[in-house]
């Protein structure tokens, strides 16, 4: 039969992708399509869960059609974005729409929600902060704004359930999901009756919770006629996107920490056990965990806006330009942006800001602030935020830095973006040679589940992404770069009331204080 094939789907914030891998790690073939969002009205945005699953298995079937041996696919496990739900009713069909995970409409019940959950106990209990993108807020804008499809639903899924259930898997979700509701326990590993009656959620809405990897059916047989693989084809439980990819590169020991550049950025820093005393969430920073053959506690925050915001600086000031020759034109920008500074907070705050709706800053412009300058401003804003964020965590947790950095992601292809960093980090980054580490960690997942690997050890040796590294920016010196995040800490103090005022401002314009 040749040797087996194994298949990591990734819905992401910007595009649903499948990807296909050799058991020593190799593409052997990819595709997507647009995620495929609607948005009904200013700054909002979701999906409907039937065109997301037809737009999965558009790709899953493009990806058969141009594989030499399709028959060959093993195993296959789904991961997505972190926040974002499907409602289902007795018949398993969907109820509503899924807001996308980072739609700002559940900020509106934040501080009704909170009277009942309260922050302390979501800190102690889940981990985690009161941001409203989280689970349970969602499903109290449902409760408030789409009250017969809450009080019809019989499941909630998110959005890699919903789709490894309809591919032909058994409703179930994985621990690395579960912790991005706030309704589960980080010390239990399962949900927490305590946060489901405050938050006045029935049990019986959320699935089982199984360790990734575990095996919960094959592809159902309309599947796999419409795409062209095996109906025996393996479905494995996979993930959060941030943390599969995490789960690829091995970032699960304590020491190393996990840069996961896309659309928005993850940084997932591994912990030996839960840190349930409440300062992590008291400023901002949430945990998870994950389940293999053992429990891996973590810390996962980052940027919304990451790779959004260099997009929307490339739209701005890069309009008829090339990237590659706007990245070369910024090369030649002095490091520092002549004093131009960009806050990327374009949809939410980063940690340590415990502001639920921040706004993006772009500071000290002047006539000397063309393209280029402006460009750097924002790769060099977005290394800053992503640096402050680390030390700040690794200060509450009194430990060192990490001393390796692994990065994935589609921003990994702006060398000068990781060069910056680098330089930042203090020494260099480790980057995966695929820029799909997530899909590759689902693949390992679904090979796990096809029972083609014995272990996460053996699968993840197998499956190892190739790495290069990147040094520091040649051209800044470590004292000047340490002088920058200094600096941009500061700054980032002294414009917090700034950001309360941009909020009011935004509400007056919209008329109204909230989503």
């Amino acid at each position: 039969m040749g040797e087996p094939i194994l298949i990591g789907i990734d819905a992401g914030t910007s595009r649903v992708r499948a990807l296909a891998f050799g058991l020593d790690g190799r593409t052997l073939g990819e595709a997507s399509r647009p995620t495929p969002y609607r948005h009904p009205g200013p700054g909002l945005a979701e999906l409907d869960a039937d065109r997301l699953f037809e737009a999965t298995v558009a790709v899953l079937g493009e990806l058969a059609h141009g594989l030499e041996h399709p028959e060959r696919v093993a195993g296959l496990a789904v991961a997505s974005v972190g926040e974002a739900g499907v409602l289902l009713d007795g018949r398993d069909r969907p109820l509503a729409s899924v807001l996308a995970w980072f739609d700002p409409r559940p900020l509106a019940l934040r501080e009704e929600l909170l009277a009942r959950l309260s922050a302390e106990r979501l800190a102690r209990v889940a981990g985690l902060t009161p941001d409203p993108i989280l689970g349970v807020f969602k499903l109290a804008w449902h409760a408030r704004n789409t009250p017969e499809a809450f009080r019809a639903a019989r499941r909630w899924l998110h959005i890699a359930d919903w789709l490894a259930f309809r591919l032909g898997g058994a409703p179930a979700t994985d621990p690395s999901l579960a912790s991005r509701t706030g309704l589960f326990d980080l010390a239990r590993g399962d949900w927490s009756a305590e946060l489901l009656e405050a938050a006045q959620v029935p049990q019986d809405l959320l699935v089982e919770v199984l360790p990734s990897g575990t095996r919960i059916g094959t592809l159902a047989p309309e599947i796999a006629a419409a795409t062209g693989l095996p109906d025996a084809c393996a479905i494995g439980v996979a993930g959060h996107d941030h943390v599969m990819g995490m789960l690829a590169l091995g970032v699960v020991e304590p020491g190393t920490v996990l840069d996961s550049m896309g659309t928005a950025e993850g940084l997932a820093l591994p912990l030996e056990a839960p840190v349930l005393d409440g300062r992590l969430a008291r400023s901002g920073f949430n945990q998870g965990l994950a389940r293999l053959e053992r429990p891996i506690p973590y810390v996962l925050t980052g940027l919304a806006t990451s790779a959004a915001a260099i997009d929307w600086a490339r739209g701005l000031v890069g309009s008829g330009c090339a990237h590659a020759a706007l990245i070369e034109a910024a090369r030649a920008v002095p490091p520092g942006c002549r004093g131009l500074v960009f806050v990327p907070h374009l949809r939410f705050a980063s940690p340590p800001s415990t502001e639920p709706d921040g706004r993006g800053l772009l500071l000290g412009l002047s006539t000397d602030s063309d393209a280029a300058t402006v460009y750097r401003a924002v790769l060099e804003g977005v290394a800053l935020d992503w640096q402050h964020m680390l030390e700040r965590l690794c200060a509450l947790l009194d430990r060192s830095p990490p001393e390796r950095c692994l990065a994935i992601g589609g921003s990994t292809r702006n060398e000068l973006l990781l060069a910056i960093k680098a330089r930042l980090f203090g020494r260099p980054i480790e980057v995966a040679q695929t820029v799909e580490a997530v899909a590759l960690g689902a693949a390992l997942l679904g090979g796990l589940a096809a029972g083609v690997f014995p272990s996460f050890a053996v699968a993840q040796s197998r499956l190892a992404a190739g790495r290069r590294q990147i040094e520091p920016e040649p051209s800044w010196p470590a004292a000047a770069a340490r002088r920058r995040l200094e600096d941009y800490a500061a700054l980032l103090e002294l414009v917090a009331p700034v950001q309360r005022l941009l909020r009011a401002a935004r509400g007056d314009f919209l008329g109204e204080k909230t989503y």
